[in-house]
């Protein structure tokens, strides 16, 4: 969903932002004619808000709460669970968090530094859905947003939730309604309201059997999407044989 042009255009001025198009363009980093489009189609898409809100150096979930169509969105914004902040470790931080915590050569190679990979993540969309899922939440949201499950299936594999259909999903889930548009890198996670170390604190409370259980999950999935590539490349490679 995106906003309203003549909500967009108050909300700058009110903003202090430049408000002719050129110099709005400018400050907000995109091309004129993007902008002059969106604004001449009379909505204006939430990725433009959310680099307006940044350029003007204010809060992008601010930013969108101003708009009718995010009402209550900075209300709704609050902690993420644990089990939310672990499904953005991916498999990477996993095994690091876990060779620095046995210890010995890998861990003295690894050093003390390193910092977390930030969102959007090949498959974070998913993990984090299966996290807040409490039990049919896949089949809920397909009835709420009008589309059947195979499409929404779809949108949560690739990573192309509507930050709208984020938000649903947030609210069916009772959890923080920014975590969604924070997975799929809409906004930032800090912009989102997650401290900065919320994934040092969550996973250094692990205990190194749940650590390595986080691991494996994190193993499982890679090598079913690797098992899925070699496939589609196996049937491409079949494809060009069979056209000569």
């Amino acid at each position: 969903m995106s906003v309203s042009a003549s909500a967009f255009k108050r909300w700058a001025a009110e903003s202090t932002l430049p408000s002719a198009t050129s110099p709005l363009a400018q400050v907000i980093g995109i091309g004129r004619m993007t902008l002059q489009r969106q604004l001449v189609s009379g909505r204006v898409r939430e990725e433009t808000v959310i680099a307006a809100a940044r350029a003007g150096g204010m809060s992008p979930v601010t930013a969108l709460s101003a708009f009718e169509e995010y009402e209550g969105l900075e209300r709704g914004m609050k902690p993420p669970s644990p089990a939310e902040v672990l499904s953005q470790v991916t498999l990477d931080d996993a095994s690091v968090a876990l060779l620095r915590r046995r210890g010995g050569r890998a861990a003295a190679l690894l050093g003390d530094g390193g910092s977390w990979e930030d969102p959007p993540q090949p498959n974070g969309l998913k993990a984090w859905i299966d996290a807040v899922d409490p039990g049919g939440i896949r089949l809920q949201l397909a009835e709420r947003l009008g589309m059947s499950p195979q499409q929404l299936s779809r949108e949560i594999t690739g990573n192309g939730m509507r930050p709208r259909h984020l938000i649903e999903a947030a609210r069916l889930a009772h959890t923080s309604l920014t975590s969604g548009l924070a997975v799929a890198g809409v906004v930032t996670l800090q912009e989102a309201g997650w401290s900065a170390d919320a994934r040092d604190q969550v996973v250094s409370r692990l205990s190194e059997v749940e650590l390595i259980e986080l691991v494996q999950a994190r193993l499982a999935t890679a090598h079913r999407a690797a098992r899925r590539r070699a496939y589609d490349d196996a049937a491409a490679r079949r494809i060009e044989e069979n056209l000569g």
